[in-house]
């Protein structure tokens, strides 16, 4: 008996996709992956882009280090131009690190709290909040 070429690409489908493999969104090994299509921020790392901190809230062990890293560079105007708006991460301890448009800031936490913060660009519009355990 001959399958028709249509009934065995149709097979070959089902067979490809019954494969479950390690390398891809969900595998075992692949990266993590969570409904919106982003990739998990499993790390201590803070972006600090278009008006906002992502993640604005982050919880953290005692001693950890966190670093917010600016990437607020979009290409607009009429020319391609980039628009480069300056931030920054401004504790309510008066802990800051300056105004900003790129590079990065890090800061360690000794002390179990929660670590409001806000850009003094923006003020409540543009605020994170770090929470020590």
């Amino acid at each position: 008996m001959t399958l028709s070429s249509l009934s065995r690409a149709a097979l070959l489908f089902l067979g490809l996709a019954a494969c479950g493999g390690s390398g891809g969104y969900g595998g075992s090994t692949g990266p993590n992956y969570n409904p919106n299509g982003n990739p998990s921020n499993n790390s201590n790392t803070v972006s600090v882009s278009n008006n906002v901190f992502t993640p604005a809230s982050k919880t953290v062990p005692l001693n950890t280090t966190v670093q917010w890293t600016w990437s607020n560079c979009p290409t607009a105007g009429n020319y391609g131009e980039d628009v480069c708006a300056s931030h920054s991460v401004t504790f309510d301890d008066g802990t800051d690190s300056g105004i900003k448009n790129s590079g990065s800031y890090s800061r360690t936490f000794t002390q179990v709290g929660t670590y409001p913060y806000h850009c003094v660009t923006h003020g409540a519009a543009m605020s994170g909040t770090i929470t020590v355990q």
